[in-house]
């Protein structure tokens, strides 16, 4: 529905035949996200990193137990999670348009919410801690969180 609609305009509308998900489903999750938002924001303003972690590892939790999950048997559903897992593909697809169109050369999409992209990204994403912002992943091989790519180290 994305591509087809004003925003992209790359594609037809899809002909939908069938849908088994409800629009009280939908407003459900899209109250508990901006919830979760909210809180999250409050944390990150208040500077309490315990309570930001918290709120994104319940958040994680959440949703890696309520599809089939011997972890969680009290509530399993699995179309909240393909709900919640497209709308996050959904969004990464869309900031990686985003750094294409603006000229940055996208080298990889992972998960749900890694974007590897070659340039200064900062010119077209705003750096930050914030869920619409952009922040560097560290890891422990790389301390730095970026690469080169194309050279070979001797």
């Amino acid at each position: 529905m994305r591509l087809s609609g004003p925003k992209y305009g790359l594609a037809e509308a899809p002909e939908i035949h069938e849908s088994w998900t409800s629009g009280a489903t939908e407003n459900f999750l899209d109250a508990l996200r901006k919830t979760l938002t909210a809180a999250r924001e409050d944390a990150i303003a208040r500077e309490d990193t315990v309570t930001a972690e918290y709120i994104k590892a319940m958040y994680s939790k959440f949703i890696s137990t309520m599809g089939e999950s011997i972890h969680n048997r009290d509530m399993v559903r699995p179309d909240w999670m393909h709900i919640i897992h497209s709308q996050a593909y959904a969004n990464l697809w869309g900031q990686a348009y985003k750094a294409h169109q603006a000229g940055l050369e996208v080298i990889a999409m992972m998960g749900t919410d890694e974007l590897h992209v070659t340039g200064d990204w900062r010119t077209v994403f705003s750096e930050g801690r914030s869920v619409a912002q952009m922040k560097i992943k560290h890891s422990d091989a790389k301390a730095s969180g970026e690469y080169t790519v194309g050279r070979v180290s001797r």
